[in-house]
């Protein structure tokens, strides 16, 4: 609007509110007005014509809606209102609107003067108010803070914030309508509350109150994010912060004797002096709040605030003949945190102080569940031991007194400190700076791990009363027992830990391993530390063993796992062992120990000496009901070697068939080798289409060969017998543990089980432990337990599992190679013979040639030279298959 048609507007309201409304209407109008009685003014605008629409609540609380007209040309107005007062003339409906109209014109000016000469603060406003600003439209809430010497006063207002700013127009508001009227408050939606208990304390819910102290701190959090907090009556702002100031004293000595500085400090900045500035006031406690340079700020400190406030107005001094008092029932109850430069002061002050030794006393106790320790803080002086109360790393001084003298003591603040230190580390927790405690768990360990190393820097007592928490200390003493069973070719296994008198077998130790635990209790009820370095050695050998603690540890082993017996008897020099566990343990690690036996006499061959150590070897396994694996190079005669073993057992009078199981195209070479070397022994072939006669006659013969490919078929029949070994040449076909052939293999019934392979099988571990489940079933333990327990840590680098894997199955398998024998061996004879093809095979290969050569070069111009390398593989194969 332009300022002539507004002071137009002016002068008509102004001569309607002085000259039509009487002055008893105009006074219920200027209530209406202060309390926010006006809920709705609109206006529209006509050439040379307002019209003004208002909604104002009643006392009798109905909407009432008073209307004005004003003629701008002819300076007149026209008025309206629904209520049941304008029938007489005007109401205070319609004065309400009119001094609303008024008031808001007036305050445009204002505002609009204002601009030219505004305070700076209001221009760096965003610098003092919150990160949202004000909406236009609402109300706020306005806090004048009257900052004094122990008292803060706080007097409420409301007013509206229009587009140009806050109206001029501020009620005053009492702390009762900010409690029953919580809308107000959208800004700080606990000060209804805050209000409420400020009003329950003082017993007064008036426009200007004083802050309890107890509720400094609650008030400034319910406040810190309003837009309007003002310093007094004036328009300076006021700040209140979140981030917390440090308050330190400042020791400062001098010739008239011993003062304080009083500093604040922000977090990275240095701190500065609060001593020479006239408004700083302190309020509240926990925490403590200080009023400087127009902002509240929280403050870390244990000091009093009315001895903080003391201080700075009245700055005692204390004179140099007071300073060892003062030292004495001051100085040693200010926590070193609220101290700034203070070992500089100290080290002044060192005269003053008498020699003294940190040594405190530490006593054991029980409560309940709980290892209690109650530290007795203990300073050895000329004196003799001085208690100090309860530690406190946090305080430099000290004092006691002898007889009517008082002395001053320096605090190991750091050997404190270290003490604290060391229990929170054992475990234990603090129930304040004297008495800590432990669970269960944790005490048991503690006791057995770290008790040694406290009792040899501190004085404990009370660890021989505990009856609960009652410990042993002394070192496990393992003691194992092996015996034979030769009835059963078994041998029985007793392991047991000692502890003085008291014995726990390996079971319970195993168990309490397993659970994580490093202690077991004994049956006295004391408890005591497991022999941890020798279990983790040998936990792989033991789960090996199986040694679960979901199920009993197994006390019975074959003869073929004398090594893993071995293995732990190495591990336990003490341990017990019988004569003949001793000499199968040396046969097993030494080849030489094993006996050399001659050749059959009726072999018709003469053995190489190292195939009469592998017969000797095949008869060591078969003795004691091993089973093994003869897996020397390919040409070096293991099928010889096999049946020269077959020969010794028929001449020793072991009679019995010898399944052999074979490739189909080996199976002629052993008939040859068979019939060749030992005419005599009565020879089986099961083979061909009509074989249903021929099992009748396993039972007659030495040697019966069949194949794999047969057994599968003929297994029904194969197992209504018992045979004195089973022998699986070619053994690599059972590689795959689940496989059907590998399934039927395992059920055959025998004396001795050999398997001949001229491939290395060390390489693939489940083809390993497929062979010896045939050999020997159980001799690796269950397949899911191999891959836990042997297969994955080997895979993850575990060097320790992987040499224990070859130590356990090293005497099982015989392996030489042509290097190995070659004394053994004769000279080599290479001799070429070039056979010419015959007429239809020259014809039928250059025929093949051909295609073949047609459908290289097609692949080659087609997909080029690198994409038919496969092709050109083909192709030779089959010209070498042809010939």
């Amino acid at each position: 609007m332009s300022q002539n048609e507004e002071a137009v507007v002016k002068s008509i309201l102004k001569s309607f509110v002085s000259d039509t409304v009487p002055e008893y209407i105009l006074e219920g109008a200027r209530t209406i007005v202060n309390s926010d009685g006006v809920q709705r003014l609109d206006l529209k605008k006509r050439e040379r014509y307002w019209d003004i629409d208002a909604t104002i609540q009643g006392d009798d609380f109905q909407n009432y809606s008073p209307e004005l007209g004003l003629n701008l040309a002819e300076e007149s107005i026209n008025h309206y209102c629904n209520c049941p007062e304008s029938f007489s003339g005007v109401c205070k409906h319609v004065g309400a609107a009119a001094l609303k109209l008024l008031l808001s014109l007036d305050s445009e000016e204002e505002h609009a003067e204002s601009k030219k000469q505004a305070d700076w603060r209001q221009n760096f406003r965003s610098f003092f108010a919150t990160e949202l600003e004000p909406e236009a439209g609402k109300h706020y809430i306005i806090y004048r803070m009257y900052p004094e010497p122990e008292r803060l006063q706080v007097a409420f207002f409301r007013a509206r914030q229009n587009k140009s700013g806050l109206s001029q127009v501020q009620n005053e508001i009492e702390l009762q309508n900010i409690i029953e009227k919580p809308e107000w408050s959208e800004t700080s939606p606990s000060l209804p509350h805050v209000a409420e208990q400020i009003g329950h304390y003082l017993d007064y819910r008036g426009h200007r109150v004083e802050i309890p102290a107890g509720l400094h701190a609650w008030f400034f959090t319910a406040i810190k994010d309003e837009y309007y907090m003002f310093l007094r009556d004036t328009d300076i702002p006021i700040r209140i912060e979140s981030r917390t100031m440090q308050l330190k004293l400042s020791p400062e000595l001098s010739e008239e004797g011993l003062s304080f500085d009083i500093l604040l400090s922000d977090e990275g900045k240095p701190p500065f002096s609060i001593m020479d500035d006239d408004e700083v006031f302190f309020y509240g406690r926990l925490p403590l709040w200080v009023y400087w340079k127009q902002g509240f700020y929280p403050v870390q400190t244990t000091l009093a605030p009315k001895l903080v406030q003391e201080m700075r107005i009245q700055n005692p001094v204390i004179p140099p003949g007071d300073i060892p008092e003062f030292l004495d029932r001051v100085w040693t109850q200010i926590p070193v945190s609220d101290l700034h430069d203070h070992e500089e002061f100290l080290e002044k002050m060192q005269p003053f102080f008498v020699p003294a030794t940190f040594n405190p006393k530490l006593y054991l106790n029980e409560e309940g569940s709980l290892l209690t320790i109650r530290i007795d803080n203990i300073y050895e002086t000329e004196h003799g031991d001085i208690s100090m109360g309860e530690p406190n790393p946090d305080l430099q001084t000290g004092s006691y007194k002898d007889g009517d003298k008082s002395y001053l003591v320096r605090r190991a603040q750091d050997e404190e400190a270290q003490l604290f230190a060391e229990l929170r580390d054992m475990g234990f927790q603090p129930r304040n700076n004297s008495i800590w405690f432990m669970e269960q768990e944790a005490a048991i360990t503690f006791l057995l791990d770290h008790y040694p190393q406290l009792v040899e820097a501190y004085r404990i007592y009370g660890e021989k009363n505990l009856t609960r928490y009652k410990v042993r200390l002394t070192s496990p003493q393992i003691v194992a027992e092996v015996e034979t069973d030769e009835d059963n070719k078994w041998f029985n296994l007793d392991i047991n830990v000692e502890y003085d008198d008291q014995r726990v077998p390996i079971e319970k130790i195993w168990e309490a391993w397993s659970q994580g635990k490093r202690y077991v209790q004994l049956k006295d009820g004391s408890y005591t530390s497991l022999p941890e370095s020798w279990l983790k050695k040998l936990s792989h050998k033991l789960k090996a063993l199986g040694y679960d603690p979901e199920q009993p540890p197994r006390q019975q082993f074959e003869q073929y796992e004398t090594p893993v017996l071995d293995k732990i008897i190495e591990d336990l020099p003490d341990a017990k062992t019988d004569e003949h566990f001793v000499k199968l343990r040396e046969k097993i690690h030494n080849f030489d120990e094993i006996k050399m036996i001659n050749q059959p006499k009726a072999l018709n061959a003469t053995l190489r000496p190292y195939q009469v150590q592998g017969l000797s070897y095949l008869n060591f396994l078969r003795d004691y009901k091993f089973g093994g694996i003869l897996a020397d190079e390919m040409g070096l005669g293991k099928t010889i070697q096999t049946l020269s073993f077959i020969l010794s057992l028929h001449e020793r009078g072991i009679t019995g068939p010898n399944l052999i199981i074979v490739p189909t195209s080996v199976m002629p070479n052993w008939e040859r080798e068979a019939q060749k070397f030992c005419p005599h022994l009565p020879l089986l072939t099961i083979y061909g289409s009509r074989r249903e006669d021929l099992f009748k006659k396993i039972p007659d013969s030495t040697i019966v060969i069949t194949t794999y490919a047969l057994l599968r078929r003929d297994l029904e029949e194969l197992l209504k017998h018992e045979y004195t070994s089973v022998i699986l040449d070619e053994a690599q076909n059972i590689k795959n543990p689940n496989t059907i052939t590998a399934k039927s293999v395992r059920k055959l019934k025998s004396d001795m089980r050999l398997c001949l392979s001229g491939t290395p099988i060390e390489n693939n571990l489940f083809e390993l432990w497929s062979l010896f489940e045939f050999l020997m079933p159980g001799f690796l333990s269950s397949q899911h337990s191999f891959q836990r327990g042997i297969v994955k840590p080997i895979k993850d680098g575990d060097e320790d599992t992987l040499n224990y894997l070859r130590t356990r199955v090293k005497p099982f398998i015989l392996r030489r190679t042509k290097s190995e024998v070659a004394k053994d061996l004769p000279p080599k004879i290479e001799t070429v013979h070039y056979c010419d093809l015959i007429e239809e095979q020259r014809e039928l290969y250059n025929a093949l040639a051909k295609r073949l050569k047609d459908q290289v070069l097609r692949d080659v111009d087609e997909k080029g030279m690198a994409k038919s390398q496969m092709s050109i593989l083909d192709a030779l194969l089959k010209l070498r298959q042809i010939c």
